[in-house]
């Protein structure tokens, strides 16, 4: 206990009073070195934030993709895809589809996301079941729009097409 407040009261002294500005100084600098690498992702910084610190809700903790990648799943995510998330995510998933334009924040650029170790199955089914409410995000709630095995082919052709085979 006594290493603790020890250490609170050093980050505090550190810190000073313009710890909120030297916070939002350095949240600017990360965001502005994505954009340099061509990934102003707040999305996925925030629904990354949210899953680090908070977990999954019980229904989607562990799971896993049952279905195998066939040619048909594959395709029938490809469909769902250009049906339902191309608009805004764009045929090769950099988050700059026709629709994208004015949303803030703008949509998730999967072809950075998929190939990180956060594109896990649970992840990105709760991701595409839950939508954006949770983060602010306009995304869409698919889980009562896609069935199960659809939201999982979504899944299959994301990996195929973007990378991030697990």
């Amino acid at each position: 206990m006594e290493r603790i407040v020890t250490l609170s009261l050093f980050v505090l002294c550190a810190c000073g009073s313009g710890s909120t500005q030297n916070a939002n100084t350095q949240q600017r600098h990360r965001m502005a070195m994505m954009e340099e690498r061509g990934h102003a992702d707040k999305v996925s910084v925030k629904r990354h934030r949210l899953y680090m610190h908070g977990g999954l809700p019980a229904e989607y903790a562990g799971k896993s993709n049952p279905y195998k990648p066939t040619p048909e799943l594959v395709k029938r995510g490809e469909e769902i895809y250009m049906q339902h998330c191309k608009a805004c995510h764009g045929e090769k998933g950099k988050g700059n589809g026709p629709d994208a334009s004015g949303l803030d924040p703008r949509p998730s650029d999967l072809s950075f996301v998929m190939p990180r170790h956060i594109a896990t199955d649970e992840y990105l089914f709760w991701t595409i079941s839950e939508g954006g409410k949770l983060i602010g995000s306009a995304m869409p709630s698919f889980k009562d729009i896609l069935s199960e095995k659809d939201r999982w082919a979504v899944i299959l052709y994301l990996r195929e097409r973007f990378g991030g085979n697990r």
